[in-house]
């Protein structure tokens, strides 16, 4: 699987463009992956030579080189897509579901859980953003005024636990948010909202 030979980061790059409805320049992707533009711009050479993303001319702006934009080919979609599309984790979160249904608070449950699952992400040495988290876990996301909206979530085939998928999703965004955030569920058509929590 063409996947395999990419590390992890160039992985986030792909899937963040499959995910864009717009072509990202190098600025949008540093900005939404918080990495550094120079090695954005390494991770994007791989993912072109690769035949996963194309190149796209901007209209310049005064001198120097002529922007350009990035999106995802057919090639990179198809390669971006889990190989078994969210039923290992939706039977894991039904199973979990299962187990927290004993629990006075199920969704409270599962939000502890989540910051569990956060704080431990955060203590690798080479761990990510909230951003690239989520979109490491299959989901696609936009920025939206002082938020984040995510698109395509890989636990939402487990439907019939609403509470327990979005408890653990806000839990791990109050692990690994840099704000305190609060998680919107189905904020809007086919997508969730974190938007900053206010007092």
């Amino acid at each position: 699987m063409v996947t395999e030979r990419l590390s992890a980061a160039v992985l986030r790059v792909l899937r963040t463009l499959v995910g864009s409805p717009h072509p990202m320049t190098v600025a949008d992707l540093a900005l939404a992956l918080g990495g550094h533009p120079n090695t954005m711009r390494l991770h994007l050479q791989t993912l072109l030579v690769g035949g996963l993303i194309a190149e796209l001319p901007l209209s310049p702006h005064g001198r120097g080189r002529p922007p350009k934009a990035y999106v995802a080919t057919d090639a990179g979609s198809r390669a971006s897509s889990p190989a078994s599309p969210s039923l290992v984790d939706a039977a894991f979160v039904d199973a979990l579901a299962d187990h927290l249904e004993s629990s006075p608070h199920p969704g409270a449950a599962a939000v502890s859980i989540g910051r569990r699952w956060g704080a431990r992400l955060s203590e690798a040495p080479d761990h990510d953003s909230l951003v690239g988290t989520i979109i490491g876990q299959g989901s696609g996301t936009d920025g939206i005024l002082d938020g984040h909206a995510f698109r395509s979530c890989p636990l939402v085939i487990s439907a019939r636990n609403p509470e327990v998928v979005c408890g653990l999703h806000q839990g791990l965004i109050d692990a690994l948010a840099p704000v305190p955030m609060t998680l919107a569920p189905f904020a809007r058509p086919g997508m969730c909202m974190a938007v900053p929590t206010h007092a």
